[in-house]
């Protein structure tokens, strides 16, 4: 059977799971299958003997795309490898060397620059907010990228966003961005 955990005891190791069929049922942690610790709102699937739900297996939530507003604006939830590389460094790396190419071309060196500095200011807050889902990916909060302003030690940090796989399964910050095979 299907249910949501409503709520858990560290204290005691008990918890109470709502099943989809509308009763409240009681497990204690032995019965749990998992690596972390029961949550409110997990979707879990168990067995049930009488009013207790036993062998409870916490049930993978799945990735939802994030829209291109919320890609870009909302540090919430997680983006993989391919999704930083693919929707983001490649495309601004490829805009910032046209609109160099053009601007420092056509335009006197001043007005270039001006409009240069405007380009790095307005990509200032989508930065971030890509780092900061790179860092919930490896399991980091988002003071993780505080650490890019530390030089030398900048270059772990970029290691970890740039070429490391995210936590595999969900985590703290959501659901897996990588499919399973």
């Amino acid at each position: 059977m299907r249910g949501n955990i409503i709520g858990f005891d560290p204290d005691t190791n008990t918890g109470a799971i709502s099943g989809h069929d509308g009763n409240r049922y009681d497990f204690a942690t032995q019965d749990w299958h998992a690596q972390s610790r029961p949550t409110h709102g997990d979707v879990v699937d168990f067995q049930v003997t009488g009013q207790r739900a036993r062998d409870i297996y916490l049930l993978e939530p799945e990735y939802v795309q994030p829209t291109w507003s919320q890609f870009l604006f909302s540090a919430e939830g997680r983006i993989s490898r391919s999704q930083y590389w693919l929707k983001w460094a490649l495309p601004v790396f490829g805009v910032t060397i046209v609109l160099e190419i053009i601007c420092f071309s056509v335009m006197d060196p001043a007005v270039a620059g001006v409009i240069i500095g405007l380009y790095g200011l307005v990509l200032i807050w989508p930065s971030i907010v890509i780092y900061v889902k790179r860092a919930h990916d490896r399991n980091h909060s988002w003071a993780f990228i505080l650490l890019l302003f530390v030089p030398l030690v900048q270059i772990w940090p970029l290691i970890e966003f740039w070429f490391l796989r995210g936590t595999i399964g969900a985590n703290r910050f959501g659901p897996d961005p990588v499919p399973r095979q």
